[in-house]
């Protein structure tokens, strides 16, 4: 960090103790800020500042008439009190500027040279945070994205070195995220209210955990996002989404090593390959196949197993499809995505947009959601899109929503999607993750700065109640739709169950089982397949004590020497 000599220090001290006997200033109406908590841009004469309001409230109750900063401002306004949410106004040789404070961290990159597509160039990275804490490394930086490059708002890559030419890199936790020295900075410029990416992300981390997670407890199908406000070379380019990337790391994927390996594919567009609509020859000297973009192992390029997997979905008969795909894809992935993909209605996010990985040789694959911007009733530019009545389906889906067998994929998408329903896809759950992010750049008047730089953008008060309607709209439909799309499943459960009756249902305390069969065994399943419960049953009609169970969705098998049945339970 540059420092002023310690005879520099004193001619500005001395400078700066004139000016305030000029003035007449006191400490108590002067607002000081140490260098690393202010950041000017002189060019849209902008000031933030991310020292926390509350503790400069709390140094002085007067009313607040200076702002000691690189120089001595004077406040128009005169505050008793400042707040985030509000804007100020300050005069410096005869220059107005607008100060803003912000509880979000404020990054700086110092760039000599200009950021390109590729390769990453040499910069300066700090962030300071609110309460204090500042961090500062060598940074490699490139604009990222595909489209979204056209945009005048630029999203881009960090990587953190330890020089100044990346040949050693630098591992840094992030704002409480991962420890890593790759980072993006998502520009979001394609959100109406800069929070559709973000909520869509963290609603996936609650539905869906990665299916090896005890073996490695740090994988994460998924990443997650901090608010940041960036100034790049001392202009301030308004609020982004630090982010973590998906990558081998992230999915703590096995390396290359004697033939054991895991595997990552991006779809990059709508290829054939990625839709499973048809099979290019592959070319092991090439990155891009199909729509696919090969992203580990990075020892070795080799296309073979993804070409073996896209032919066998493509081209398998029914008998060898339905009776192996479970082997090949992971059936509980490939529900939640589904779900996923629909609720939030990603057009731009089926087959491509997404990741495909393996966690080692011999695994199934799995799908890794990423770049969820135009959701919840917008496309990828941003448009609202007032479409809640259909249902998005691709490829592989084609065929998976034609498995009607006993645990196949559409009984456990209709269990799943009633399990989900009473826990995290609820209306007000899903809509309170938009609310806090909206609420949360509302409180710190980030909307205002952001229309400021980026006139294109402007606030829009009516987008909560537009996404409150649309998902309101959406859910009654997907109740419906997936409800209908174990009919076959349904029809067949009442023919079996009719000679076994449970009630009541949903059930608090007890259950009563009447059957016409002398004796039966009773298990009790919870969603994940986990047996919470087992019984012997004699007699027509028996009642079960079920009061330990927690609340939540179940299945109970009952089996005698001529029939199984199944029954779906709710336990309130």
């Amino acid at each position: 960090m540059f420092r002023l000599s310690p005879k520099i220090n004193y001619l500005a001290s001395l400078v700066f103790a004139l000016v305030c006997a000029t003035t007449k200033a006191t400490a108590g109406d002067t607002i000081t800020v140490a260098p690393s908590f202010y950041h000017i841009d002189k060019a849209h004469k902008l000031i933030l500042i991310n020292k926390s309001a509350s503790e400069i409230n709390a140094a002085s109750t007067a009313a607040k008439t200076h702002l000691a900063l690189d120089a001595y401002y004077v406040l128009q306004e005169q505050p008793v009190s400042v707040s985030t949410a509000s804007s100020y106004h300050a005069e410096l040789n005869n220059s107005s500027y607008t100060i803003y404070f912000t509880e979000l961290p404020i990054i700086h990159i110092d760039a000599k040279n200009e950021i390109i597509d590729s390769p990453s160039i040499y910069a300066k990275f700090r962030m300071s945070e609110a309460n204090g804490a500042v961090t500062k490394s060598n940074l490699g930086i490139e604009i990222r994205g595909g489209w979204s490059q056209t945009y005048p708002k630029k999203s881009y890559e960090l990587s953190l070195w330890q020089d100044t030419t990346g040949a050693e890199t630098q591992d840094m936790s992030l704002l409480n995220l991962r420890n890593d020295n790759k980072w993006n900075l998502q520009a979001m410029y394609n959100e109406p209210l800069r929070n559709r990416n973000k909520a869509s992300h963290e609603l996936w981390q609650e539905i869906h955990q990665i299916y090896y997670k005890d073996k490695e407890p740090d994988a994460k199908n998924g990443i997650d996002m901090a608010y940041v406000e960036l100034f790049l070379n001392d202009e301030y380019k308004g609020v982004y989404a630090l982010s973590e990337r998906i990558d081998r790391k992230q999915l703590k994927l096995k390396k290359y090593n004697n033939g054991i390996v895991g595997e990552l594919y991006k779809g990059g567009d709508w290829g054939p390959a990625v839709m499973f609509t048809g099979l290019p020859a592959i070319d092991n000297t090439s990155l891009t196949w199909g729509g696919f973009e090969y992203k580990h192992p990075e020892e070795k390029t080799d296309w073979s197993n993804l070409y073996d997997f896209v032919g066998f979905v493509e081209n398998s008969s029914n008998q060898d499809f339905y009776s192996q795909y479970q082997k090949r894809f992971n059936l509980k992935n490939a529900v939640d995505y589904y779900i996923f993909l629909n609720l939030i209605r990603a057009t731009d996010n089926t087959g491509k947009n997404i990741y495909l990985a393996k966690y080692k040789t011999g695994e199934p694959y799995y799908y890794v959601p990423w770049d969820l911007d135009g959701v919840f009733g917008t496309d990828w530019q941003g448009q609202y899109i007032n479409i809640t009545n259909d249902i998005l389906c691709y490829g592989l889906y084609k065929r998976l929503t034609k498995d009607n067998s006993y645990k196949g994929f559409n009984e456990t998408l209709y269990s799943r999607w009633d399990e989900l329903r009473s826990t995290v896809l609820t209306e007000d759950h899903i809509l309170a993750k938009f609310q806090a992010n909206h609420d949360y750049l509302l409180k710190n008047n980030v909307y205002e700065r952001e229309h400021t730089i980026w006139q294109e953008f402007t606030y829009n008060e009516a987008d909560i109640p537009y996404t409150t309607t649309w998902l309101k709209n959406r859910l009654r439909y997907l109740d419906i739709a997936f409800d209908q799309s174990s009919s076959v499943l349904k029809n067949k459960a009442s023919q079996q169950n009719s000679a076994v009756t449970i009630y009541p249902n949903p059930a608090n305390n007890y259950l009563i089982i009447e059957s016409e069969a002398a004796s039966h065994e009773l298990a009790i399943q919870d969603m994940n397949g986990k047996v919470v419960l087992t019984s012997l049953l004699r007699g027509k009609t028996n009642k079960l004590d079920i009061g330990h169970l927690i609340k939540g969705v179940y299945v109970v098998v009952i089996k005698n020497d001529k029939s199984v049945s199944t029954q779906k339970l709710i336990i309130n």
